[in-house]
This record gives structure tokens, C-alpha cells and sequence, in this order.
């Protein structure tokens, strides 16, 4: 079996553990460097204890000569420099540094890795940026109807638990503020806006009127968002659902649960449940992924199965538990 020789770059965070924590089972991956940079010659156990039978140590945070492909779980604004060492090297970036057309470096051309919308980019690209967590719950969740040319305005509210703000402490993210708790933040600011707008026009080469709004809630992993959108005409519930259907066929990561998601089910899993509700010329479009999963490592890792030519589903195909 062929093995593609790999290292993650900034394998001590919770995207980067992730990453660890799936490319070491997957069959067709060496996995030849973990680098960390504080943390350099600390074992993966010190900040990954479920990660305690692998006898490895954290690499210092350049060394990755021997890799093939870097997956990068580095902080916002870390990238494009380290990018730029290594231009011989196939990139999958989990930041948000290369997610904008405007902020591509002209020696660095990036393919937005949402596989349901790029597959066939991502196929022959070079180098990957894996879309937002927020962003990918909301891309999937109003695309179809865009694209069909019915949503007239779009308000998303969407949901995420405290991992989405690092392994490192901060404020919102203390404990005693999330627990118990519930609010709203970055009003009309959130960096995932410009991104769900650019990749929705990118695609469907049309201007979106979007509210977005973020809120953190009480819990650790999870984005639930809830798309309302105002329709040019009335549609019923099983039109609804068959456009859903027929955008995401043979989507194996794309599920339609009989009962309103919730995001217990879609934990620790690459999966994106999606129910609809209609009344009148108003949608309801409920949402839920795991933020680090298909909204981070899972993605990046679906991609990189797509341009290797593999299974989509390798190393991605663990279920999400229940209670």
C-alpha cells in the first residue's frame, strides 16, 4: 500500500489533535512529522492524554523536510509565512489565511476546500484552505436555495461551543462565563461573513442579502445554525426537501434525519445534518456539524483523500455516539 508522508504542522491545538488523532490510523498516510513550537521535544500525551499509546514527540516547528504535504492547524496569521518557507510543499490550511481571494499570495494559489461545492477543483488543485466551521454550516445550508434562485433574504443565527476559540484560555471561552450561559458576539463583524458571501457568489455568481449572527453556547463541540430565508414564491415542505436532496445526491457526508438535528448526533463525525421546514415563502434550514471535525480537521482530511485520488470516506467513516 502506498503511503503519502505527512506532518502536521501545529499539532498542539484542538484542530491539530484532531488532525493527529485521525491521520494516524489512516491507512494511506505516513505520518512523518508532528510539530509544535513551544512544546517542541514535549510528547503528544502532555497535551493530547487520548492520544497516551502513541510514543511520539512534538517536532520542532520547521522541521518537516521529509513530508509531502503539510496540514497546517496553525494560529490565524501564522500561514502565510510559514508558507512561504516551504512553496515545494502541498499545503491543507486550516486558518483563515488563505480563505479570501484578497488575501492570496501571488506564489500561493489556494482552492477552497468545501468538497459538496468544489470536488472538481479540489481534484487538481495544489494547495487547500479548509472553510470556516460557521462558514461551512452556513454554505450548506443556504446554497441550494441560491442557487435555485428563491432565497430573496437570508438571517442565520448559528451556535458554537467553547472549542471554537483554541486550545488557549480566553476570556469567553473561561469556563465560569460559558457554563450556564448563552450570547451573542461580533455583531455584524464576524470574519466568517465576507467568506460565506465570497464562496456563495464564487459559485452561483450572485450577491446574497445576509444577516449573520454568532452566539456561544454552553457547551464544547457542536455549530447549530438556523438559516431563515424569506422566498421568492411559495414552495411546500417536500419541494423543499427534494431540491435539498437533489444538490447534496450521493453526498456521503450529508445526512437528512427524520427527527431536527441536534448536535449530539453529528459529534466526533464528519457528517452535516440538515432538516428543512417551510411555511408560506418562509424556509426554515436547521444545520449541525462538528467544529472541529467536518468545520476543521475531517475537512481538511476529506479534501486530501479527494486530490490523492482516494476514497473520500477514509479514515472519516466513525459515527457520532448517542446519549
Amino acid at each position: 500500500m502506498v503511503k503519502i508522508k505527512c506532518a502536521v504542522v501545529g499539532g498542539s491545538g484542538y484542530i491539530g489533535g484532531e488532525l493527529l488523532r485521525l491521520l494516524l490510523s489512516h491507512p494511506h498516510v505516513d505520518l512523518v512529522a508532528i510539530t509544535a513550537n513551544e512544546l517542541a521535544g514535549e510528547t503528544i500525551a502532555k497535551v493530547h492524554p487520548n492520544l497516551s499509546h502513541i510514543n511520539r514527540i512534538f517536532n520542532p516547528l520547521g522541521d518537516v523536510n521529509n513530508a509531502d504535504v503539510l496540514f497546517l492547524a496553525l494560529p490565524h496569521g501564522s500561514a502565510v509565512e510559514f508558507v512561504k518557507r516551504f512553496p515545494d510543499k502541498i499545503i491543507i490550511d486550516t486558518s483563515a489565511d488563505f480563505r479570501w481571494q484578497n488575501t492570496v499570495d501571488k506564489h500561493s494559489i489556494f482552492c477552497y476546500g468545501l468538497p459538496e461545492l468544489f470536488r472538481t477543483e479540489i481534484k487538481t488543485a495544489r494547495n487547500i484552505a479548509a472553510p470556516g466551521c460557521f462558514a461551512t454550516a452556513a454554505i450548506l445550508s443556504i446554497y441550494p436555495l441560491v442557487a435555485e434562485k428563491l432565497a430573496e433574504d437570508i438571517i442565520i443565527n448559528a451556535v458554537t461551543g467553547s472549542s471554537g476559540s483554541g486550545i488557549k484560555p480566553k476570556d469567553k471561552a473561561h469556563h465560569p462565563l460559558r457554563a450556564d450561559s448563552f450570547f451573542a458576539y461580533e455583531l455584524f463583524t464576524h470574519r466568517h461573513i465576507p467568506e460565506i458571501k465570497q464562496t456563495i457568489k464564487n459559485k452561483t455568481s450572485q450577491e446574497i442579502n445576509m444577516i449573520f449572527q454568532p452566539h456561544s453556547g454552553p457547551f464544547i463541540r457542536g455549530i447549530y445554525a438556523t438559516s431563515i430565508i424569506k422566498l421568492r414564491h411559495e414552495i411546500t415542505k417536500i419541494q423543499l426537501l427534494t431540491i435539498f436532496k437533489n444538490f447534496y445526491a450521493g453526498e456521503y457526508f450529508i445526512r437528512f434525519p427524520e427527527a431536527i438535528p441536534n448536535i449530539k448526533w453529528v459529534k466526533h463525525s464528519n457528517f452535516c445534518d440538515i432538516s428543512v421546514e417551510t411555511q408560506g415563502k418562509t424556509a426554515i434550514i436547521i444545520t449541525t456539524i462538528d467544529n472541529l471535525l467536518k468545520g476543521g480537521a475531517g475537512q481538511a482530511i476529506q479534501c486530501f483523500n479527494i486530490m490523492h485520488g482516494l476514497a473520500e470516506t477514509l479514515g472519516l467513516t466513525v459515527c457520532a455516539a448517542n446519549p
